[in-house]
């Protein structure tokens, strides 16, 4: 069950990109530290007429990890670096890793605080401490994602229609909110139990026509809130001195 827990940890958070609200720093106000994302292509829908739908995307996603993990068993013992950058080249067209990072960072990462900053210097320091958490954040989260998924050793991921998905969702004012700006889309992880663990994606197009999570839940955990939680504690603990927040940082839910 510790497999499973983790497996599901890493898994919804490696799909997310945005699971924050409220004043972070904003990469295209600052400085936007992330490769441009080629937007994906395919028929129609009824969530996004012009191409891929959400449930697509996650499906598709979800389809192509599961083949990974299967040929990986062959091979992993021998060539584990193979492994991850398979599953990191997959995780990149989906993942806004900086804007997680940022999420996690939180106040520390805030556009107000950058511009309260009193000269140049001090805010070139404040970018670089959010350029090298997001890629240790990164490193850490695809590889403790592809471990989890490895040890999943081939149990059902199901990826629900929209109807089902819409039919999931937790209110009735999370459907008519849904309908309006977002798509809930529903899945279901199978393990050791008899009922599926339920994971819930918030997504929406960014402005390039990409369909990004915004937020989700694995039954009633927030794992966005968990991890900011995390990084706040740490903070705590050094005296808000960010660096060696991020020197001692892991994403390892068992850790």
């Amino acid at each position: 069950m510790k497999i499973m827990s983790s497996v599901l940890l890493t898994a919804a958070l490696s799909f997310g990109a945005p699971l924050f609200s409220g004043d972070v720093y904003s990469a295209e106000e600052i400085e936007k530290t992330a490769p441009p994302q080629t937007p994906m292509t395919a028929g129609p829908s009824a969530e996004n007429p012009g191409g891929e739908s959400a449930h697509q995307v996650l499906e598709v996603t979800t389809k192509r990890l599961m083949k990974v993990i299967t040929e990986a068993q062959q091979y992993f013992v021998k060539d584990p670096d193979r492994f991850y950058g398979e599953i990191e080249l997959i995780l990149d067209e989906v993942v806004d890793f900086d804007s997680f990072a940022r999420g996690v960072m939180g106040k520390y990462a805030s556009k107000k605080v950058y511009m309260k900053l009193p000269n140049q210097e001090e805010k070139q320091a404040f970018k670089g401490r959010i350029t090298r958490f997001s890629d240790i954040f990164r490193d850490e989260l695809v590889k403790t994602y592809a471990k989890g998924l490895l040890a999943f050793n081939g149990n059902r991921i199901d990826v629900l229609p929209p109807a089902e998905s819409v039919s999931s969702a937790s209110s009735a004012s999370e459907i008519k909110k849904a309908a309006a700006s977002s798509v809930t889309v529903v899945q279901h992880i199978y393990g050791e139990a008899e009922k599926p663990y339920v994971v819930r994606y918030k997504m929406k197009q960014n402005k390039e026509g990409l369909w990004k999570l915004r937020n989700l839940t694995i039954e009633a955990i927030n794992l966005g809130k968990i991890y900011r939680s995390q990084f706040y504690s740490a903070a705590k603990l050094y005296n808000d001195d960010i660096d060696r927040v991020i020197d001692s940082w892991s994403v390892d839910p068992g850790a």
